[in-house]
């Protein structure tokens, strides 16, 4: 699931932004999430609870702490590189404190529904050559584990297994919601209990794949042919 917040001040440009996307991904197979906020305290507060956004759509000119300020603090104070930030704007002039935040693009005011959609797409290409990270709680703390590092997933019970380049680890949780989170970056459901990484499946078979580890799993009857055309589409790509 791709992860985006909207921060502007102006209810109409939020739900401006967010009809525009949620209209754009309904027609494909890509899932997002789109949260809304109309001040940076909400945004910042959010994103402190342990809660983050592969991408935020930021206005410059809100009140209170403004846009760059709300920038800097996810830059600095929260020491978080990895959200992808596009300022949003109705003026001309660039404060050179925008640039200490390393936005990934700016957009002037009125909007354009195809430069939104570009940049979420762009947003999403990087997201996915990054790696990503799942992020996962056991009791009260969060574990972070890089996308890349995953071979696959096992429910069992009513627990989760990660199974890692590194080990094994164990969290209570449903299956779904992993499917959720890591979908866009090509994890393939092929059995009731098992989510698997593309990148770390070395062979495909009709009713099973084998894992990079050597693990072999088992492929369910009514998913073998969802799992071909899945197949077939990441080949072409690679």
């Amino acid at each position: 699931m791709f992860q985006i917040a909207i921060c502007d001040d102006e209810q109409m440009i939020c739900s401006q932004i967010e009809k525009i996307i949620l209209t754009y991904f309904k027609t494909t197979n890509e899932k997002v999430e789109v949260q809304v906020f109309y001040s940076g305290e909400k945004l910042c507060e959010f994103i402190e609870k342990e809660h983050s956004f592969d991408l935020i759509f930021l206005d410059i000119e809100l009140e209170r702490i403004n846009g760059i300020e709300v920038g800097m603090k996810i830059r600095k104070e929260m020491d978080n590189q990895t959200i992808q930030i596009i300022y949003i704007s109705g003026k001309d002039c660039y404060d050179r404190e925008l640039f200490e935040v390393r936005p990934m693009h700016f957009l002037p005011k009125p909007l354009d529904e195809g430069k939104i959609i570009k940049d979420v797409l762009l947003a999403m290409k990087l997201n996915e050559k990054s790696g990503g990270i799942f992020t996962y709680k056991k009791g009260q703390e969060t574990y972070k584990i890089p996308i890349k590092n995953i071979l696959y997933f096992e429910s069992i019970g009513r627990q989760v297994k990660i199974v890692t380049t590194d080990g094994e680890e164990l969290f209570y949780g449903k299956l779904r919601d992993v499917l959720t989170e890591v979908s866009t970056y090509r994890f393939m459901h092929i059995h009731k209990s098992y989510i698997v990484s593309y990148a770390h499946v070395i062979t495909f078979r009709y009713e099973s794949v084998i894992m990079s580890n050597l693990m072999q799993l088992p492929i369910s009857q009514p998913r073998r042919k969802a799992i071909r055309e899945l197949q077939v589409i990441y080949e072409k790509f690679e």
